[in-house]
């Protein structure tokens, strides 16, 4: 005789919690570049992204996001690097309004949010077999061909290495389809 028993929190019928926590760092260095603001928040947690803004000179505008794994590695974050003195500047952290992971991890709005504030499908593309050496940057500078990129990510395992896939978010469904007409696979 078969007894049932209740579902494990790890079984499917219960949704994981997302706990990835993104913070905002204003005041940064001028000279301070994406690496060198994760190789810095890494001492707080793990750090899954890191961006500092660049203006259209390609400078640094003095700000950036950091994407940490979980709210305790983001609180230690905060507790760390908010008046915390890096290279001659004072560094304001807080939490990031963004919440929106799955989408864009971006700062930036799509001109529509459906539900869940996921963007539609038909503007996300999945782009498979990368080379492991290739970074979100590389992804977005070669997809810019096709249109205006919203976000591309490169998807990293626990030890932040590239797993050799990951995604690019366009402005619109068409740009997204021109991309497929030239990358096709993608």
């Amino acid at each position: 005789m078969a007894t049932a028993s209740a579902p494990s929190p790890a079984s499917p019928s219960f949704p994981l919690r997302d706990t990835r926590t993104q913070l905002f760092v204003a005041n940064l260095p001028y000279r301070v570049r994406w690496q060198d603001l994760k190789d810095l928040f890494r001492r707080a947690g793990t750090v899954l992204r890191a961006d500092v803004s660049l203006g259209p000179d390609n400078r640094s505008r003095g700000y950036g996001t950091v994407l940490l794994a979980t709210a305790e590695d983001a609180g230690r974050a905060v507790d760390m690097f908010s008046g915390y003195s890096w290279q001659g500047r004072v560094l304001e952290v807080r939490a990031d309004r963004v919440r929106d992971f799955d989408a864009p991890f971006a700062n930036e709005v799509l001109e529509e949010e459906p539900m869940y504030g996921a963007p539609s499908m038909g503007r996300n593309l999945f782009v498979g077999n990368l080379p492991f050496h290739v970074q979100w940057q590389d992804l977005k500078d070669l997809f810019r061909q096709a249109g205006t990129i919203v976000r591309a990510d490169v998807a990293l395992g626990p030890d932040g290495r590239s797993r050799g896939f990951g995604t690019v978010v366009f402005a619109t469904e068409k740009d997204a389809r021109r991309a497929v007409g030239m990358f096709p696979g993608a």
